[in-house]
């Protein structure tokens, strides 16, 4: 079996397309446009034959595997070879891919959660009216780069701002001409159905139901563009999930971080 580094080719995007197909939910797309978006992409051969591909970052994790269902029954065999010439020492899967995520756990000698993921019910415990939301412009986008720094510690240097600007899918919320919250509403190129969620509230302002308020908001307005809210925290940010539960979202799936030993 050989592991065959290669660019975003479009037999890589067919596989792709082909594995979300068989998600079983929605894959985060901070996790994706950020985490995978940016590892390395390697095509799975067997004497020269494509199977799969997989997605390594720079800390030998891997991100996302596929192989096509012929193959599936060399998922655990794969895995062990990847570790075996030393390409991989951990995995970070999500149990919305089933295949991989059950072979790697597996294989794997511990197991911790990373990044819990979120889908809207449909109702919500807010009891507060709706948070006034308004689209962010160019003219807000050194104040929103300021307010994610102080407020996220996210120094915003590649376009990010811009880039929802643009597209028009960053919300503020202000009082007194002072951003005292932001939010996101990011529709995605690869699952057409979801919009993924997020908000960013002003230390001033914080543990006052704002970050419910504005994921209440942001929920509808992804339901008014027929997408289905999505939104994710990592797991140790308590503040976060308690808001997020309460704006009406329960936890449709969880991503591991799984290391494994090499003893193939």
């Amino acid at each position: 079996m050989n592991f065959i580094q290669t660019e975003n080719t479009p037999l890589i995007s067919q596989y792709r397309s082909t594995l979300y197909s068989q998600f079983t939910g929605t894959l985060d797309g901070m996790w994706q446009d950020l985490y995978i978006a940016s590892a390395s992409t390697f095509l799975i051969e067997i004497n020269e034959i494509s199977i799969g591909y997989c997605c390594i970052d720079d800390s030998k994790s891997l991100l996302q595997i596929f192989l096509n269902k012929e193959s599936n029954y060399l998922m655990e065999n794969t895995l062990k070879a990847l570790i075996s010439k030393n390409l991989i020492t951990s995995a970070r899967l999500s149990t919305i891919e089933p295949v991989s995520f059950n072979a790697s756990l597996g294989l794997a000698n511990s197991v911790d959660k990373n990044t819990l993921c979120f889908q809207y019910s449909g109702s919500s415990l807010l009891k507060k009216s709706a948070l006034e939301i308004q689209l962010a412009t160019v003219d807000d986008a050194d104040n929103i780069r300021a307010f994610f720094k102080e407020n996220a510690g996210f120094e915003d240097t590649f376009g990010y701002a811009d880039n929802l600007i643009n597209r028009k899918e960053l919300y503020l919320s202000k009082k007194d001409n002072i951003i005292i919250a932001t939010g996101e509403c990011r529709l995605s190129d690869t699952q057409k159905e979801a919009a993924d969620i997020g908000m960013i509230v002003n230390k001033g302002y914080r543990k006052q139901g704002l970050g419910t308020r504005m994921l209440d908001a942001l929920a509808q307005k992804a339901i008014a563009l027929n997408r289905q809210p999505v939104c994710s925290t990592t797991v140790d940010n308590i503040a976060s999930k308690k808001a997020i539960e309460k704006a009406g979202f329960y936890c449709s799936n969880i991503i591991f971080d799984m290391s494994f030993k090499n003893e193939y």
